[in-house]
């Protein structure tokens, strides 16, 4: 096959399945059948030039189903992270800065802004330029406080998680498997999506934010790590998360993977993120494709 031939395939493939796990019942391949795929696409890609409009090395996601809310621009993009499987390449990337390490989570990422110590807006990540407003669902998300006691503005990235208790609980009280859901992402974007009338189910699924980076303040504090604790400190639920640097980079990986191994966590998770301590330094660097290069990386 020709590679130009297997880059169109590769693109139908994905974007169905995409589609699917974000806003289907059902998913037509695996975390893992994606991610090869995927790797494969950005080789040959690579290679070629050849990049399609809809190709989705050029995308955050599917498109979402917006139920009531309106389609709005971000006031700052939210860029998805590059990624690699190999410890060496995030070290090269990493230098010698002080890092952080946490779950990549597996759910539906939400942008919060607030204003005057109240929150002003809930929004999805949609394509990474605009998403879409849900904040009619603000009293029925759980994991964010409605007002804080800082006063500026402020803006916060997290995700939208069902855990995976409650998403077996829902989950048998199907009883027809085919109609049942597949994983707990595709539910809480279903759940998202809702129309208003149904926000108390929005409630009843337990759908709760888990903070993993803010974005903006009128506050100077210019350690990620710091940012984390400060939004602890106003009523925030923030992202499990450990100091490191390249030398125990390996060593922090291995620690964190064996929990999942272990079948003990309720939260769904696909991966790591690194990220640097360093926030005037993440925001540095350029924009390729749809990775910020300085902002972190996932690995998965």
């Amino acid at each position: 096959m020709e590679k130009a031939d297997r880059i169109k395939d590769l693109v139908e493939i994905l974007n169905k399945a995409s589609d699917a796990y974000y806003n289907d019942r059902d998913e037509i391949m695996s975390n893992y059948e994606w991610d090869a795929m995927y790797d494969e696409l950005v080789q040959l890609e690579s290679e070629t030039g050849m990049v399609l409009p809809d190709s989705p090395t050029t995308k955050t996601g599917a498109e979402e189903n917006t139920g009531n809310g309106t389609r709005e621009a971000h006031e700052y993009p939210a860029l998805s992270l590059a990624k690699s499987k190999d410890v060496n390449v995030i070290r090269k990337w990493a230098g010698e800065r002080a890092l952080w390490l946490s779950w990549k989570m597996d759910g539906l990422t939400l942008v919060l802004t607030y204003d005057d110590g109240k929150l002003a807006k809930i929004m999805t990540r949609g394509n990474g330029t605009t998403g879409t407003n849900i904040t009619y669902f603000a009293d029925y998300i759980k994991g964010y406080p409605l007002t804080i006691k800082d006063k500026g503005h402020l803006v916060v990235r997290g995700e939208a998680v069902i855990s995976y208790t409650d998403f077996n609980t829902i989950n048998s009280m199907i009883d027809n498997p085919d109609e049942q859901y597949a994983n707990p992402r595709n539910l809480v974007s279903g759940t998202l999506g809702l129309d208003v009338s149904r926000a108390k189910e929005v409630a009843e699924r337990g759908v709760t934010f888990h903070a993993f980076t803010l974005v903006h303040t009128d506050e100077e504090i210019l350690s990620w790590g710091k940012r984390m604790d400060y939004l602890q400190e106003l009523g925030f639920t923030v992202v499990d998360r450990e100091p490191t640097d390249s030398e125990k980079l390996q060593e922090t990986i291995d620690k964190w993977t064996a929990t999942v191994r272990s079948g003990k966590m309720d939260i769904p998770v696909d991966g790591l993120v690194v990220t640097f301590d360093d926030t005037e330094y993440a925001s540095t660097g350029s924009v390729t494709g749809h990775h910020a290069t300085n902002a972190g990386m996932a690995f998965k």
